[in-house]
């Protein structure tokens, strides 16, 4: 008889078990979409300050993969295209038992078929305006804090892939210059995001405007006016330093790619740079 309660007794834990993940699967499947889909729009939202939408989301919580698609983010205001970037798919690879952890750790980030339109505007640009939204960093009091004080969970991805951005540049109209430029596709790949410092939604979306301003920098060195670049390479440069001034060695990244960007702001750029690289030996 004491066999067969045992018997019966494990028998209903197991059931029990089955139960609570069946609950907890179906749970995340009416709504682990909108619980990522109202992340992603938040996180973009607070460091870009513009608006933004997201049209899917499609999370596989057994296999760990998510899927987003067709994410528009707004212009500035004062810019005549509405649409400042818009994003075809996301695929996100992550690893489900962090889930629940203070940090998400993620096998793989891949972002194809951005389009991304430059539009010029007197002085500045939309490009400037949306880095010059970006989070400004204050030093940390200790490293395991994230930059951001409830700004969700830390993330740490091992491979984030940014694939075929499209741009186009729309210019103010000079005589003898074309005012429509298209650069060639950017294609960009970062491996271990997060493992360094810590990083959330928000210092993950102001990494990937800040990659894809470089990249548009590099691609755009023949084509793009000078003083656009000059203008980029400036706001890039102030990432790097208030990077470098939390604790972060992605600042100095930032601040060593940026030396090429712009004739005539690289010597001040290279500058910059050696400063930090001083204060940090």
């Amino acid at each position: 008889m004491a066999k067969g309660k045992i018997k019966k007794v494990v028998i209903g834990i197991v059931i029990a078990l089955l139960v609570l993940i069946l609950v907890v699967v179906l749970l995340f499947k009416l709504y682990g979409n909108q619980l990522i889909k109202t992340g992603v729009i938040a996180g973009s939202e607070k460091a870009l300050q513009v608006g933004v939408r997201l049209d899917t989301v499609d999370l596989k919580l057994l296999a760990g993969q998510a899927g987003l698609e067709n994410l528009e983010i707004d212009n500035p205001e004062g810019y005549q295209n509405p649409t400042f970037l818009k994003l075809g798919r996301a695929y996100v690879d992550l690893d489900v038992s962090t889930l629940m952890s203070d940090t998400i750790e993620i096998e793989t980030v891949k972002l194809e078929d951005i389009n991304l339109v430059i539009e010029q505007k007197g002085l500045t640009s939309n490009l400037k305006d949306i880095l010059n939204n970006l989070p400004k960093s204050e030093p940390a009091e200790t490293g395991t804090k994230p930059a951001e004080e409830g700004a969700g969970k830390n993330l740490k991805i091992k491979v984030l892939e940014i694939n075929n951005v499209q741009v186009e540049a729309k210019l103010l109209p000079i005589p003898g210059r074309a005012d429509q430029v298209k650069l060639p596709p950017i294609n960009i790949r970062l491996e271990n995001v997060g493992s360094g410092e810590k990083i959330n939604m928000v210092g993950l979306i102001t990494k990937i405007i800040t990659e894809i301003s470089k990249g548009i920098a590099e691609k755009g060195a023949d084509l793009l006016p000078t003083d656009m670049l000059n203008s980029l390479g400036d706001e890039l440069t102030k990432q790097g330093e208030q990077l470098l001034k939390s604790g972060q060695k992605a600042g100095e990244q930032l601040l060593e790619g940026t030396k090429d960007i712009g004739k005539e702001a690289t010597d001040a750029i290279k500058g910059i740079g050696d400063i930090f690289k001083n204060k940090e030996e």
